[in-house]
């Protein structure tokens, strides 16, 4: 809404724009609906129309030749189909390893019909405007983060539970969110075979670190209390945690079902999960480095 903002007060007085918002039919668009009548409060000299469009961006979204800038803000790398679990036999380096070589060269062509598609849609000299997780920032360029022991203390919460009999176990084989992040490399590959439909304009990367952090350092500022001080970290492992759950929820419940569970089981269970990744976030210092994530940013222009 605030990308939004920021187009509609550079836009002419008594301008009339129509605004269109996507996303996949199975999202929740109830908190969207609620912030839509506060457009008409952007700028009163300009008439804003907007509207919903629920459809995969893998479709076409708008009539050809009708859009003047479109954006797509931490979407492109959701790929078109789940990939297979990983399978008994496979450790987990090698499921990783495979999962990457065959997700990137199905990436590539997803992100090839992206292009061509909102080459359709919008005009000539007109723009698309994208933000898209890159790499994550795991300990590269000196950049130690707490990516990794974020991600660990949320399989070691479920191995755990597998331990006791609480998930089957196969729990963690099929839960990995069907996705795979660009590189300016692979964006460059891709426009490349878009027949001249897109230049770049602008390509750069930014380290965003979670707020929560940040957040956490300043009200740790000045504390001698040590319990204070660890319940500061507890919150924000409470954050970070619910923030990478809100991704892998779906992907984790509809798995467990999958595998022998009931939905009730399936709920409570996945509570219990959530308490125990959060206490491990805390106890392997997680919660002493920043979580954080790599975005590339790309302004192109449509020929």
């Amino acid at each position: 809404m605030a990308v939004m903002q920021r187009l509609v007060s550079q836009l002419p007085s008594n301008s009339t724009a129509t605004l269109v918002f996507n996303d996949l039919p199975s999202n929740d668009f109830n908190n969207l609906i609620k912030l839509l009548p506060n457009i008409k409060y952007f700028d009163s000299t300009k008439t804003i129309y907007p509207c919903i469009i629920p459809n995969s961006f893998y479709n076409p979204i708008m009539p050809q030749s009708t859009v003047d800038v479109a954006f797509a803000l931490s979407s492109i790398h959701w790929l078109r189909q789940v990939p297979p679990p990983k399978s008994t036999s496979e450790s987990f380096e090698e499921f990783l390893r495979k999962r990457d070589s065959r997700n990137s060269a199905a990436s590539h062509k997803d992100l090839i019909e992206f292009l061509n598609l909102r080459g359709r849609e919008i005009k000539s000299g007109g723009k698309l405007i994208v933000a898209a997780p890159s790499p994550c920032a795991d300990n590269e360029d000196g950049r130690i983060t707490g990516n990794e022991r974020l991600r660990c203390a949320l399989f070691k919460a479920m191995e755990n539970l597998i331990a006791v009999g609480k998930l089957p176990p196969n729990a963690t084989a099929g839960i990995y969110p069907p996705n795979h992040v660009h590189t300016e490399r692979s964006f460059r590959a891709a426009i490349n075979e878009t027949k001249r439909v897109w230049e770049i304009e602008k390509v750069y990367s930014r380290v965003i670190p979670h707020p929560a952090y940040q957040a956490m350092l300043e009200s740790q500022k000045g504390l001698r209390d040590t319990e204070l001080h660890k319940a500061f970290e507890r919150a924000y492992a409470n954050t970070v945690v619910n923030w990478i759950l809100a991704v892998f929820e779906p992907f984790m419940k509809s798995w467990w079902i999958e595998e022998g569970l009931n939905e009730e089981a399936c709920e409570q269970v996945f509570q219990e999960c959530s308490s125990l990744a959060k206490i491990e976030f805390v106890e392997n210092a997680g919660a002493q480095l920043p979580v954080a994530q790599d975005f590339i940013f790309v302004r192109l222009n449509r020929y």
